[in-house]
């Protein structure tokens, strides 16, 4: 009998990281995010192997000083997951058909990370590029074309929900 004690993966994109680390906006869409991230992560999280990759790093090192110190030690004890060829080559694909445009190449990295790792679910808040209703199936379609299963791409608030 096959054991499934593992966790389900979850790749934490930059956007989580920096919704976690900042201070509450005043801005109310922003920071009802906040805290579901906050929520997400303190009361959730545990249920969930998270995952990173040197291009959250290298985004989370950007900025003030004090905040790029905050969001480092928020993700310290996380997997960083390796960066390979395959990846390069599905970001490359992403942006090669317009799945995700070519002016957001970290998005596309991102996305390709979680593919070829084959981590179930892609945690963000980027509307824009990566949880985009419109683009996700164009998303998925490409991974499957590149032979990868795609991450389930969603928000903190839904992982809540994701009964294990």
């Amino acid at each position: 009998m096959l054991s499934t004690d593992r966790k389900s993966r979850v790749y934490i994109e930059t956007t989580v990281i920096s919704y976690l680390a900042a201070r509450l906006s005043r801005d109310a869409t922003i920071a009802s995010r906040q805290r579901l991230t906050q929520q997400f992560w303190y009361e959730h999280a545990d249920r969930f192997e998270l995952v990173i990759s040197p291009t959250v790093i290298s985004e989370v090192r950007r900025g003030n000083a004090e905040a790029v110190q905050r969001r480092l030690n928020l993700i310290s004890d996380i997997t960083r997951l390796p960066m390979s060829d395959a990846i390069s080559n599905l970001t490359q694909n992403l942006l090669d058909t317009g799945a995700v445009p070519r002016s957001a190449e970290t998005d596309a990295t991102h996305i390709a990370i979680a593919a070829v790792h084959n981590v179930e679910y892609l945690a963000t808040w980027n509307y824009k590029h990566i949880t985009n209703v419109h683009k996700r199936q164009h998303i998925e379609q490409v991974c499957r074309d590149n032979d990868f299963r795609p991450p389930i791409i969603c928000t903190p608030a839904q992982l809540i929900e994701v009964r294990l």
